[in-house]
């Protein structure tokens, strides 16, 4: 069985594998055919002239000739043409090749015939460092300032519009002492006015969409991070989160560099090492993902190395070209080709790990492995293409491969996230019916303890009644009883009272929490007119007078009218007891359309401040020498809360009080409302 698995596995990776290396070869094909300078360059004639076409553009890649270490003008080639090296662009990184010092600093002159007719215009990417540009003998001007006394570095991308009338001579003067590539490594891109700024047009709304895309993701990455991160602390999904907004946000940096080379920038050495360490950064973080998420628990050593080496990385690139290039500028020769094998290993390394996942059966895994061998093979691309493949629109197959990984990793954390919330929506399901099953069990436990309660207290109730009607039969024959036995009988009898007063209140308690509540629509309005009508006349025997203002507006409640009564029913005679017979009690009903608020206000003797908070609470009354128990106010807020309400006192002391009981208004009020 684990032989057919791991079969299995194996036959799936292998397909993975081929089909990424095919289809990733096949893309790399169809941009090296059609958007390579190297392809679409300018045709040469007998006599080394690149012949301009009326309409679309070209690359000005071959037919240059090299001058090292001397700035010529225009005027120096009216003689003897000074000795010169035929080349092309890209042929010659820098000037290490002609220095015996192997020394890639210095300045250079490139030379180069044309012959056209019309308006064109010149599009010169960053050459590097410093640049003039000179056409049949005019200066049109350059970034930065290339001789040695005032050399001035500035990294921008220059476009220059002239006439052409026939054969022109174009002179390109550079200068680095900056980067570890120099001159003309990018070849010129030449054409009508109007072909050249749509390329530009749409090299910008490619590379616009690589940056912005990559940049959204690594905000929503953050931001779902740091909500996350709220919720839960150490939690994988938070780091896997993090990582991955990190590796979208590295990619979107090591992107913008179009931007930056239109407005142009000085910082030559910062500007590259912030590039190369972005890029070091993205793989750092795909280290840690992979890891993170598909082998959490193995190969802790070789995670540890990687990590380090990667990190480490990091600054090598910020470090090297700021403070080693300018003392030893003999190491450029090997960190431009150091920075891309280290690239290709981590991306062989990538690929490696993820096919061991693959074999593991480790979920999602196919899509990363994909993702890293279409970064292996684009790297790889990039380093054995240097001089044969630059796009003129797009980007470059290093910029592709990374792209993909973004790409793959979104598409991971969308399938995650899927994942997560299904089994959301599968534990809440779970615990909605495990919360119903408990709702139900509860339930049922309390109507057996109420009638357990009720069963105990008529129970007692018998005896105690027997007890009492025993002391009230010797008192009341006077059976041979002296005065101490008397008042011994009379106390007997006041006790008996009391429990059994006891005893109808857990009764009643009992009563109120054995069931669950039934509720039925209830009209406010007609409900509380009829209580007023019914508890008018009781009332006013006590004394007071008895009023209610109840609203017109339509007040519907999903209640219990019996529960309800009750409720109403306490706070009334509570306003009765402690209102004197010159006194008013008001009953009254508003709404404002969400909520109905029931008041019932007198004009007594109030509640002291002492007591005010405590007055809901079981047990606590403030008419003990009346023989209160303190359970009509708690019983009231009891019903109040399983109506989904609120009861709320307020009170002057000596002016009287006000319980007003809020309750949410049903669904049919508000569509009647509105």
């Amino acid at each position: 069985m684990k032989h057919a698995a791991f079969a299995k596995s194996m036959s799936q990776t292998v397909l993975v594998i081929a089909g990424t290396i095919i289809f990733t070869m096949l893309g790399l094909s169809a941009i090296t055919c059609y958007d390579n300078k190297y392809i679409t360059k300018a045709a040469l004639t007998q006599d080394q002239f690149c012949l301009i076409p009326e309409k679309g553009y070209c690359s000005l890649a071959n037919g240059w000739e090299l001058y090292p270490d001397t700035l010529l003008a225009p005027e120096d080639f009216s003689g003897r043409t000074p000795p010169c090296y035929s080349t092309w662009a890209g042929e010659y990184p820098n000037l290490s090749l002609f220095h015996a010092d192997r020394n890639p600093y210095g300045t250079a002159t490139w030379r180069l015939h044309l012959q056209g007719s019309g308006n064109v215009m010149l599009y010169l990417q960053e050459p590097l460092c410093a640049a003039k540009v000179f056409v049949n003998g005019s200066c049109l001007g350059g970034p930065g300032e290339v001789s040695l006394e005032h050399y001035s570095p500035l990294i921008k991308d220059t476009a220059y519009s002239f006439y052409l009338d026939g054969k022109a001579e174009l002179i390109i003067q550079t200068a680095n002492y900056s980067h570890y590539y120099g001159g003309i490594w990018y070849a010129p891109i030449i054409g009508d006015t109007g072909s050249v700024c749509r390329l530009i047009a749409l090299r910008m709304l490619l590379f616009g969409l690589l940056f912005f895309s990559s940049l959204t993701l690594s905000l929503f990455c953050m931001v779902l991070w740091r909500r996350q991160n709220s919720f839960q602390q150490n939690s994988s999904s938070d780091s896997a989160a993090f990582y991955f907004g990190m590796i979208s946000l590295s990619f979107a940096l090591r992107i913008c560099y179009p931007f930056l080379r239109l407005f142009g920038t000085s910082l030559v050495r910062t500007i590259y090492a912030f590039e190369d360490a972005a890029a070091m950064s993205g793989i750092y973080f795909s280290v840690q993902i992979i890891f993170l998420l598909f082998l959490p628990d193995m190969f802790k050593p070789l995670k540890k190395v990687l990590c380090v080496l990667s990190l480490g990385l990091c600054f090598v690139v910020i470090l090297v070209p700021l403070f080693l290039f300018p003392v030893f500028p003999e190491s450029v020769l090997w960190y431009g080709p150091f920075i891309s094998w280290y690239k290709v290993l981590m991306a062989l390394i990538l690929t490696s790990l993820s096919v061991y996942g693959c074999f593991m059966g480790l979920p999602h895994i196919n899509i990363i492995l994909a993702a890293t061998a279409a970064n292996g093979v684009c790297l790889l691309y990039g380093v054995m293409s240097i001089g044969y493949y630059e796009p003129f629109i797009g980007a470059y197959p290093e910029e592709y491969g990374a792209f993909c990984m973004v790409i793959a990793f979104a598409v991971l954390m969308v399938r995650r996230s899927q994942e997560m919330a299904e089994e959301n929506i599968t534990l809440s399901l779970h615990l909605q019916e495990e919360v119903q099953e408990k709702t139900k069990h509860l339930q049922e436990l309390l109507i057996e303890r109420g009638q357990l309660i009720s069963e105990l207290g008529h129970d007692m109730k018998s005896p105690l009644t027997s007890l009492l009607n025993m002391a009230q039969i010797i008192r009341l024959n006077d059976i041979m009883l002296d005065e101490d036995t008397h008042r011994r009988i009379l106390k007997i009898e006041e006790q008996c009272s009391i429990l059994s007063e006891r005893l109808r209140n857990i009764q009643e308690i009992a009563a109120n929490t054995s069931a669950p509540l039934q509720r039925e629509p209830i009209m406010l309005n007609t409900f509380l007119a009829d209580f007023y009508q019914n508890y008018r006349p009781i009332i006013e025997l006590y004394g007071p007078n008895f009023l209610a203002k109840i609203t017109p507006r339509p007040c519907q409640i999903m209640g219990n009218p019996e529960q309800l009564y009750r409720a109403l029913e306490n706070l009334l005679y509570n306003a009765a007891d402690f209102t004197l017979s010159d006194g008013t009690i008001t009953l009254s009903l508003a709404t404002d359309g969400s909520f109905a608020y029931i008041t019932i206000s007198d004009t007594g003797c109030g509640i002291s401040k002492e007591d005010l908070p405590h007055i809901f609470q079981h047990s606590y009354t403030t008419r003990r020498d009346k023989g209160g128990q303190g359970l009509g106010l708690a019983i009231t807020r009891t019903i109040v809360l399983e109506h989904a309400g609120k009861i709320e006192v307020a009170s002057t002391e000596g002016k009287g009080a006000s319980f007003t009981i809020s309750l949410p208004l049903s669904a049919a009020t508000n569509q009647k409302l509105s």
